[in-house]
């Protein structure tokens, strides 16, 4: 049965939040959990409806999201409306525990919605350095990517997802963490939480999936389609990788992380300004994270010297010309002189605490106290013993492991696009059929709290988005970045009375659902209102859509 823990936010909080945090291992790098993660908002027999999430984020006082770190998965919602939040909260523990999907929207979320997603990260260089870095690791300390790439994600089956929520999302794995100034409010969580879980137990067995066998056998196509695509990616990159590039890596337990963080900035002039060091501050399975040097360029016959400008505490005899014609004794060379620096090093052990700024102070307080409840964001139980220790930091400056470098696979090598449009348009045929069945097209939550429905809950507009926010006017309303598939539209003021219903119909968030698009929404900046998507794959139509939906949904 599920834990439940009280944290009492004092007199002065007005805002209730509720945390549902479950342990969800990675699976390698296919991002299942980041899938399970998608699917369970998607929707479940009791809220039907796809977009349940994004009109209540949208319209109603409340906040509802999901976050993952070091293997924990955390759902979420805050409001300061009990009444409001406690559907939330019902709203959210249906979906973790639901596992009956449909092929076609399990295809739209993991092939469209999430591939967008990845892809819009991996055209940053930094991401697609790290991704690239691990996907080639194969080290037993190698991270096991949660998210998934554009080149994996495309492999998680229908069964995988059953299999892994049967597995994880389970009401024994999931605790239950209430910040409120309510003792009543939590009693009244407890209830709503135990009986959805009496439920379940008592329907686990005839619970069935009505597609499964039909995405067995769509799962082995897939895996074969995606095998081909991956040999040829790597026959490809052979090919074109005459030299390779090298990598580097420092593997820390994770209480020196803190210390070495602030270390970075030295140990980057150290290793030389031709070459790449990055701490990843991810905390793998064996309780460490990495630092990683990249070699810029393939080792290439040309003189170079390491920089020892910034070296503490080591002696003038640390001077390293490097010889043009032996890479390894470059490599060697490299692993010493950055050992060496890490050595010399006071680095004091202490414990990491989540970083939960991004959150609302209730959601943060509540992972916080997690961590500290369970130290399943801190050193792991080994670790918490042998990190203290000046030996243990030594042996992990002078252990260095190799592997080598190539770019990372293009995204459009790794979706089978015949598949996501078979899906898009048997979903859009569902969708055309159940017109006639209105309760499938209403949110239940906007339904029930209609009275509440107001623009003034409108979210913030991401910062990634802003730019093109400032370059729209009252004469160009529509401004996007089509490299990067992101668009804004500002609202005239004439459109805003109508703008309520707009947003309440199913069909605005149809390229959301529909796994066109990573993002989309409307939200305020600046005096401003505006609808926006990012990584849209319809981005050149979607000026005339905007159009189109603020005039024929009203």
């Amino acid at each position: 049965m599920s834990e439940f823990h009280f944290i009492d936010a004092g007199s002065g909080s007005k805002v209730h939040s509720v945390v549902f945090a479950l342990k969800t291992p990675a699976a390698g790098h296919t991002g299942l959990s980041h899938l399970a993660e998608h699917m369970s908002f998607r929707r479940s027999h009791q809220y039907p409806t796809a977009h349940e999430l994004f009109t209540a984020n949208t319209l109603l006082p409340v906040t509802i999201n999901a976050t993952t770190l070091a293997e924990y998965t955390f759902f979420f919602a805050s409001s300061e409306k009990a009444n409001v939040l406690l559907d939330a909260v019902n709203y959210l523990y249906c979906g973790l525990l639901n596992r009956d999907y449909g092929t076609d929207e399990v295809i739209l979320e993991r092939d469209g919605v999430i591939f967008n997603e990845l892809a819009m990260l991996e055209t940053n260089s930094d991401y697609a350095l790290n991704a690239a870095i691990r996907l080639t690791d194969t080290n037993k300390n190698a991270y096991q990517h949660a998210g998934g790439f554009t080149q994996t994600i495309g492999s998680n089956s229908i069964q995988a997802l059953q299999d892994y929520k049967r597995q994880w999302y389970q009401p024994s794995n999931i605790t239950t963490l209430v910040y409120s100034n309510s003792a009543h409010f939590f009693e009244q969580c407890k209830e709503v939480v135990t009986a959805l879980s009496a439920e379940t137990a008592l329907s686990e067995e005839s619970t069935l999936n009505r597609n499964a066998s039909l995405s067995q056998h769509a799962s082995q196509r897939e895996h074969s389609h995606l095998d081909k695509e991956a040999s040829l990616d790597a026959q490809t990159t052979k090919g074109e990788n005459e030299s390779i590039r090298h990598v580097l890596t420092w593997w820390f337990p994770q209480c020196f992380l803190n210390g070495l963080l602030q270390q970075e900035a030295t140990l980057s002039t150290v290793a030389g300004l031709e070459n790449t060091l990055f701490i990843d501050p991810e905390i793998n399975q064996q309780g460490n994270f990495a630092i990683r040097l990249v070699t810029n360029e393939a080792m290439k016959e040309v003189a170079s010297e390491l920089s020892i400008e910034a070296l503490p505490k080591l002696s003038q005899n640390l001077t390293h010309k490097l010889v043009s014609d032996d890479n390894d004794k470059r490599l060697r060379q490299l692993k010493h002189v950055v050992s060496a620096c890490l050595a010399s090093f006071d680095i004091r052990p202490s414990k990491p605490m989540p970083d939960t700024d991004k959150h609302a102070e209730g959601v943060g307080a509540a992972i916080r106290y997690f961590a500290q409840l369970t130290d399943a964001l801190g050193s792991n139980e080994c670790a918490a013993k042998d990190c203290a220790t000046k030996s243990t930091y030594l042996a992990s400056a002078n252990k260095v492991s190799h592997s080598y470098l190539r770019a990372l696979p293009s995204p459009e090598k790794s979706v089978a696009r015949e598949r996501i449009r078979k899906a898009r348009k048997d979903f859009s045929a569902q969708a055309s059929a159940s017109n006639s069945e209105q309760s499938l097209l209403i949110p239940h939550l906007n339904s029930k709290y209609r009275h509440f429905i107001a623009l003034e809950h409108l979210p913030a507009l991401p910062r990634l988005l802003r730019p093109l926010a400032n370059k729209t006017t009252n004469l160009k309303r529509f401004n996007a970045e089509h490299i990067a598939s992101h668009w804004v539209y500002r609202i005239a003021f004439y459109q805003q009375s109508r703008l309520q219903a707009v947003l309440a119909h199913h069909l605005f968030w149809q390229p959301r659902t529909s796994g066109e698009c990573y993002a989309l929404g409307a939200a305020t900046y600046e005096n401003n209102l505006f609808l926006f998507g990012a990584s849209d794959t319809n981005i050149t139509e979607r000026e005339n859509w905007c159009h189109k939906v603020l005039s024929i949904l009203s």
